[in-house]
């Protein structure tokens, strides 16, 4: 699957269900991917940069290496997704879910007192 095809989806109008897809080094950057399904989808080393990924699900995602510096993931899911080495710098983080998340080497940045009182960080 590349991006064409997820702007594709996006064009139908609704929310588009990317459950388990390979997305893995597609450039997504700056899509509207709002409550989005992208629970178990191979996103390794792809770039989901300045993306609005409010209130997506990324149950059990891959996320290896990917770049979402800048990305809005308010309220997202990320319960046991394996986020090691990405790039998180910037991105919004209010209010997202993390429990038995890998989050080894993945660059965050300052995150404000405030967002991490909106975030459940539990070890796995």
């Amino acid at each position: 699957m590349n991006r064409t095809d997820v702007e594709r989806l996006l064009s139908e109008g609704h929310a588009p269900s990317l459950n388990g897809r390979d997305l893995r080094g597609v450039d997504l950057s700056g899509l509207r991917l709002r409550d989005a399904d992208l629970a178990y989808a191979e996103l390794a080393a792809a770039n989901l940069s300045r993306c609005d990924l409010r209130g997506a699900t990324l149950f059990a995602a891959k996320m290896r290496g990917a770049r979402l510096t800048g990305a809005d993931l308010t309220d997202a899911n990320l319960t046991a997704a394996d986020l090691a080495g990405a790039d998180l710098t910037g991105a919004v983080l209010t209010g997202i879910t993390l429990q038995g998340t890998n989050l080894t080497g993945a660059l965050v940045g300052s995150i404000d007192l405030l967002v991490r009182r909106g975030a459940i960080v539990q070890g796995g």
